[in-house]
């Protein structure tokens, strides 16, 4: 059964929503200049629609191994270890290799914008921990962000990066990424990536303005699953 009340709320509005089956359900409008949440709850899964002046565009997963995956690493390892000697984590991670997981690509021309998530995996183990009370683990170092390509030059457009820890005999992420890019949209001469986040039974949708000159963050919207 078709959701008419959301459709119709979509009409005419410059907003954001997702085609959850014969559902679509609301993620965010833009209201006197500014992006506001109409989000109610998260759908396990959904494309992503648009509506009044917004305009979208796919966000395409770069093949890992491929030539452009290939070109892109080492400058995505470099923001990483950059990442990490800002906040003092060289030294306890020293031994643990780097790895790039997710690269997400949108063009424009010739010139692309492209998403990454990198991590490197830890064991926290010590010799003195109850296994029973305190079981042993992972700590997993995750950086993400966006890189600028134009005419072969990257530009880092800002990172950032989280602390997990998961516990051993658990499945191990990532078996998707952090932040899954639903589209990316242009709205009145900015581009904007949406992007899917969950964990545990909540989830979110956060909206990034990327250009040239930065990353900037328009709207995180959070809410229960549907």
């Amino acid at each position: 059964m078709l959701c008419v009340g959301s459709v119709r709320a979509q009409s005419g509005a410059d907003a954001l929503s997702v085609a959850d089956g014969d559902r679509v359900r609301p993620i965010a409008r833009v209201a006197d200049g500014k992006w506001i949440s109409e989000l109610k709850c998260v759908p396990a899964a959904g494309a992503l629609r648009v509506s009044g002046e917004i305009r979208q565009s796919v966000a395409r997963g770069v093949k890992p191994g491929s030539p452009e995956w290939l070109r892109l690493a080492p400058t995505i390892i470099e923001q990483f270890e950059r990442r990490e000697s800002e906040q003092r984590l060289s030294d306890r991670t020293s031994v643990a290799p780097r790895a790039v997981d997710w690269i997400y690509a949108t063009e424009d021309g010739a010139t692309r914008m492209y998403y990454f998530e990198a991590s490197r995996r830890v064991a926290n183990a010590s010799p003195d921990v109850d296994n029973d009370t305190d079981p042993p683990g992972t700590v997993r170092i995750a950086v993400a962000g966006f890189l600028h390509d134009s005419q072969g030059r990257l530009t880092p457009l800002g990172t950032k990066s989280e602390l997990r820890w998961e516990q051993d005999g658990l499945p191990a992420g990532p078996s998707r990424p952090d932040l899954t890019p639903l589209g990316v949209v242009s709205y009145r001469g900015r581009s904007i990536w949406v992007m899917r986040g969950q964990s545990g039974t909540s989830g979110w949708f956060t909206l990034y303005d990327v250009s040239a000159e930065g990353t900037r963050t328009l709207l995180t919207t959070r809410a229960p699953g549907c």
